[in-house]
């Protein structure tokens, strides 16, 4: 590094710990508020110099606004996924893209626990109708999660987090990767085609990224597939529904719940057919939102920035596009 560099935090929230990190090389910072669209970024981008970008939430960044920061020599996202990334793009013009790596995996596979629990016991709509005068005990029998076959779609760090703790639950945990892909069988849990995991499962979760070959994968030919009234949970992408049929399976009773954290347009749009789908729990996009995790993935999104730029080290196990490794000079890889 022979001077300082410029680098973009689109958002504010982790701006403290990310200081630390980079103050101390001379880095500046400077962050974007509020709703980014692809015409913020290019403005942004083209206005003055950026070294690197500190991704937060998911703003676009293809092709298009690659070009608008002709510097850039690093996308580091604070957090997991990079669905909003141009891959290829940024490989294209010797852009790592890096991420927090398993920072939010403990974090995203407690919440996927919670909701399979809420969703399993019925625990929201209880609660409603308790408050509603509605007293169910000794009319409500309940299903208990031991011996239930969980069906993890996407067997990553936070897959595999879930498959731990839902086999310490007692339950038989089976998982496939995403669509086209098989995962490891290093992780101990029976590894099926995505057909037979969604024939077997009571419990389907899913935790693939997303990208174009996946988009709306889970649809009424999957649901088709799974036993009639399993319950689904998503903590990874809400494109990875087609969440009108989703719908329609729970309004028919195909499905027996969903509990999801994630959908395709954030927030929903008051039409949104899940909003009113019956037996569904929706959060806000909250799985990886404690304060441990916050404060590691924006200390690791901004010590991916200090390696390289530094000591021109990547450690590998974070990088997105390693196609771009062979393109790099003089790097160290980790």
């Amino acid at each position: 590094m022979t001077s300082p560099i410029h680098v973009l935090m689109t958002g504010d929230d982790l701006l403290e710990p990310a200081s630390r990190i980079l103050a101390p090389i001379g880095a500046t910072i400077e962050t974007m508020s509020g709703p980014i669209d692809r015409a913020r970024m290019i403005a942004t981008l083209s206005a003055r110099r950026f070294d690197a970008i500190l991704v937060r939430a998911n703003p676009p960044l293809d092709a298009g606004v690659l070009d608008a920061a002709p510097h850039l020599a690093m996308i580091s996202k604070m957090g997991a996924g990079v669905d909003s990334v141009d891959l290829a793009g940024a490989t294209e013009r010797d852009i790592p893209v890096m991420t927090a790596g398993d920072a939010n995996a403990d974090a995203t596979a407690e919440m996927a626990i919670a909701l399979i629990l809420a969703i399993r016991r019925d625990v929201v709509r209880l609660d409603a109708r308790l408050k509603a005068g509605i007293w169910d005990r000794g009319r409500y029998i309940a299903t208990e999660l031991r011996g239930q076959t969980l069906g993890i779609v996407g067997l990553g760090r936070i897959g595999r987090r879930v498959g731990e703790m839902a086999r310490a639950l007692g339950m038989r945990v089976v998982a496939s990767g995403r669509p086209g892909a098989t995962p490891s069988t290093a992780s101990g849990f029976a590894i099926l085609p995505l057909e037979k995991l969604l024939a077997e499962s009571d419990i389907v979760s899913l935790h693939c990224p997303m990208d174009a070959s996946n988009r709306g994968f889970f649809n009424r030919d999957a649901i088709a597939r799974m036993k009639p009234g399993a319950l689904l949970v998503n903590t990874a992408r809400g494109g990875l529904l087609n969440e009108a049929d989703v719908a329609e399976a729970l309004v028919l009773g195909r499905l027996g719940g969903a509990a999801l954290d994630t959908l395709a347009a954030e927030p929903p749009k008051p039409d949104n057919p899940l909003l009113t789908a019956p037996n569904t729990i929706i959060t806000p996009h909250i799985a990886a939102e404690t304060a441990a995790t916050m404060e590691r993935i924006a200390v690791m999104g901004a010590e991916n920035v200090l390696s390289w730029f530094t000591r021109r080290e990547i450690l590998v196990d974070r990088l997105v596009n390693r196609p771009v490794l062979p393109r790099l000079k003089g790097v160290s890889i980790l």
